[in-house]
């Protein structure tokens, strides 16, 4: 069923004409009397959304070069892609201005208004969007922000505090979604659980939808528990099953952004578009693609293949780009992928994102260390789990599924489980989402667990041999609040909190 935007689009226009609340805010705060006074809070909703789903775009464009599962060819930005100078000025921009900002705005006032369901999704969306920042940038503006003319130079939360008030938004969101009524109640202007998805016939009903967004916010307690293994230990592992229990349960309940012909996937207007006119600019990176290819698993290779990178008519195995080279592929991301189909759903928070959290979280907590070998029963089948929710996902034909299922290089038994075949395939299945980073990152880029990642070519020589870490705060953030900027600003090869 094509979805119907134009209302909500307008609403777009509605929202560049409120005042900024936060450290972008403009200058002005003289009346002006063409200036939207407020908008409801279904009309906020849904470019939230559709905004919330670009972000992860701007941010996955470059994180997909960090994790190494895209490289930049070489008229691309392969300063990104040899960390050098690294900022994604696009994203900071867009998750204050057009999410965080009007997100403050949507949860005050279906706050004041008593729409509680309302209330509930906001905070989720800002659990989402603060995540996204505390993971790239560390430290960022937040409890003294989006205060407009009464404080233009916010103070910096950390990291930490971050963590906690993500984690606070997400237990408050639980409180108001489960409340029974609500003033105002989402439907169609819910663009992530209002609408018909694929393979559906009928709308969701309002039931169906709040009790998607309870599971949706329990995935994301999952996802930021699992961050912190490295400082928790097995707590943190028992923590994120614990969640992972309240969280998806099918790829129904997938946190994503669906698109159609006339509001098209950006991965595919701006990158699959500009394949066709040779304006290239990433394509599938060496590392992920011989992860499938049957090189670095001789003899495997991953049906999931034509669905994530297009040879096109080359009658050779598929090949990517050596990060920070450009060269050596014969493959990119085309209209003929999954992902960067015009009308292609932008994932966020999936399914098999959660049965690899909850793999990883049990074998973990069953004593696994990074280079032992065996876990649960549980474990096994939760990784398995996880790799047939993304190739139903993908539209992986089934006989294909079972073969990959099947084949010894992946049904290795419990005994044999490893956090390298873990996160190799949970590698695979956030193929361009910014949590892929995450994961890499918290594994240290360790070729024990990613096999083949290393270096990029001409990688930035002031790293003295070290991947990146975290991404720089953008110039126009450094000049307007340069005093805040000055005292939260590290290298790129410094390490985030939770992973110290």
């Amino acid at each position: 069923m094509m979805l119907t935007f134009s209302r909500r689009y307008i609403t777009m226009g509605l929202l560049a004409l409120l005042p900024m609340a936060g450290c972008d805010s403009f200058l002005d705060i003289n009346d002006d009397p063409n200036r939207a006074a407020a908008v409801s809070s279904d009309a906020l909703l849904s470019p939230i959304q559709v905004f919330t789903g670009t972000a992860h775009y701007e941010l996955g464009l470059h994180t997909s070069l960090f994790a190494q599962q895209m490289a930049a060819f070489a008229s691309g930005p392969q300063q990104f892609d040899r960390h050098i100078d690294v900022r994604s000025n696009r994203a900071w921009n867009m998750i204050y201005l057009n999410n965080l900002n009007n997100l403050d705005l949507l949860v005050k006032q279906a706050s004041t208004e008593g729409s509680s369901h309302y209330v509930g999704i906001g905070k989720v969306l800002q659990a989402l969007n603060l995540g996204l920042l505390a993971d790239n940038w560390g430290a960022a503006p937040f409890s003294q922000a989006f205060q407009g003319a009464a404080e233009f130079t916010p103070a910096y939360d950390q990291e930490e505090q971050l963590y906690t008030t993500i984690n606070k938004l997400l237990d408050d969101a639980l409180v108001e979604l489960k409340k029974p009524t609500s003033t105002l109640r989402p439907g169609a202007d819910d663009l992530i659980y209002g609408v018909v998805k694929p393979g559906v016939t009928t709308a969701p009903t309002q039931a169906v939808q709040i009790s998607r967004w309870i599971r949706a916010a329990n995935a994301l307690k999952a996802r930021y528990a699992i961050h912190l293994v490295e400082k928790n230990g097995v707590a943190a592992a028992n923590t994120a099953l614990t969640f992972v229990a309240q969280a998806f349960t099918s790829n129904a309940d997938d946190l994503e952004i669906l698109h159609n012909d006339r509001n098209l996937n950006p991965w595919n207007r701006e990158i699959a578009i500009g394949t066709t006119t040779g304006n290239f600019i990433i394509a599938p990176s060496l590392t992920l693609i011989n992860l499938m290819n049957g090189l670095t698993y001789a003899g495997l290779v991953d049906p999931r293949l034509p669905f994530m990178a297009d040879k096109g008519t080359s009658p050779d195995n598929y090949l990517g780009y050596k990060n920070g080279a450009g060269t050596g592929g014969n493959t990119n991301l085309t209209a003929n992928t999954f992902y960067a189909k015009p009308a292609s759903p932008l994932m966020m928070v999936t399914f098999s994102e959660m049965k690899f959290i909850e793999a990883e979280a049990r074998f973990l907590a069953n004593g696994g260390t990074r280079t032992s070998r065996g876990s649960t029963a549980q474990a096994y089948q939760a990784y398995l789990d996880g790799i047939r929710a993304h190739m139903d996902k993908l539209g992986v034909p089934s006989a294909q599924v079972q073969a990959y299922l099947t084949h010894p290089q992946v049904a290795v038994g419990a005994a044999n489980l490893t956090l390298s075949l873990i996160m190799k395939e949970k590698l695979i299945a956030l193929y361009l989402n910014p949590e892929a980073w995450v994961d890499v990152r918290r594994y240290d880029y360790s070729p024990a667990i990613y096999p083949t990642m290393e270096l990029p070519t001409e990688h930035n020589p002031a790293l003295n041999g070290q991947f990146i870490r975290r991404i720089l705060y953008p110039e126009s953030e450094a000049a307007r609040n340069a005093a805040e900027v000055t005292k939260v600003t590290k290298g790129l090869a410094e390490k985030m909190w939770w992973d110290q």
